[in-house]
């Protein structure tokens, strides 16, 4: 530049040998799979599927272990009939349809309205 500000300069840049520079290089997840023989998540599968361990651990390990199998279900609040589209709304009808036919006639229901 011709002011003299910015561009390369002598001297500028990372010193070599400096503390950030990493020094022990990467292990690739291939080789990592070798020198580690379990994974801990495989270990909580084996006491989950273990039938001779108690049901309370094997309970435990399988809700430790769910979250790496099994999305979580949305918490917030349930879409409204005008909100859904048109494939949602005959699942959310033909689920009503199948929660009816479940429950006993003293049970309460949700009223299911045809827009149809």
């Amino acid at each position: 530049m011709a002011n003299g500000w910015g561009g390369a300069r002598p001297g500028a840049g990372r010193k070599p040998g400096s503390k950030g520079m990493r020094k022990v290089p990467l292990i690739p997840a291939k080789a990592h799979r070798v020198v580690v023989e379990e994974m801990p998540l495989d270990i909580l599968l084996q006491v989950m599927r273990d039938r001779s361990v108690s049901l309370g651990l094997r309970c435990a390990c399988a809700a430790k272990a769910a979250p790496y199998y099994h999305a979580r279900v949305s918490s917030g609040p349930p879409k409204a009939s005008f909100e859904m589209t048109d494939a949602e709304l005959e699942t959310a009808i033909r689920r009503e349809k199948e929660h009816a036919l479940r429950t006993g006639p003293g049970q309460p229901r949700l009223v299911v309205i045809d827009a149809a």
